[in-house]
């Protein structure tokens, strides 16, 4: 009855976003998860989160720029934004460990996977970053905001 999800993530949210996560995978369903909404992307396909070890150096900012990101112009994202490096904001302290069934297509200096993604899906991307909070000052964010409802448009269900 959805034609696309986004997890906007949090810690009272965790203990079904996984399963929807799951859901949306096994049924092509457009998601997109934000922050600690792609932690439960990657939880709902067996992977795991790890605290980073600099934390005052990504939970710090809500809306503006904290450091760039470099991506994989092999990927999805990078289909979206056109860009092999863009800024983004940083408000986390867990990172992806593992993520099964899930490439790592963006990284920050320090080597956290920034972009996650399923290649063999229509759009399924988590996002470690705060596009909402950027969207309508920054092309790249309002990019990924408009991909995801393209295909969610795409993606109709009846």
């Amino acid at each position: 009855m959805c034609d696309g999800i986004i997890l906007q993530g949090g810690r009272n949210n965790e203990a079904y976003e996984s399963w929807i996560a799951k859901y949306c995978y096994d049924n092509n369903i457009p998601i997109l998860g934000i922050c600690a909404g792609q932690n439960c992307i990657a939880r709902g396909l067996g992977g795991t989160i790890f605290e980073i070890s600099n934390p005052e150096k990504h939970d710090n900012s809500y809306d503006e720029y904290v450091h760039s990101i470099k991506i994989n112009k092999d990927s999805k994202f990078y289909s979206i934004v056109q860009k092999e490096k863009i800024m983004v904001n940083s408000r986390h302290k867990n990172s992806i460990k593992d993520c099964p069934g899930l490439n790592k297509v963006a990284f920050c200096e320090d080597g956290y996977p920034d972009v996650i993604e399923a290649p063999n899906k229509n759009f399924y991307i988590g996002v470690r970053f705060h596009p909402e909070s950027l969207y309508q000052k920054d092309e790249n964010m309002n990019n990924i905001f408009k991909a995801f409802l393209e295909t969610c448009k795409n993606n109709k269900r009846r």
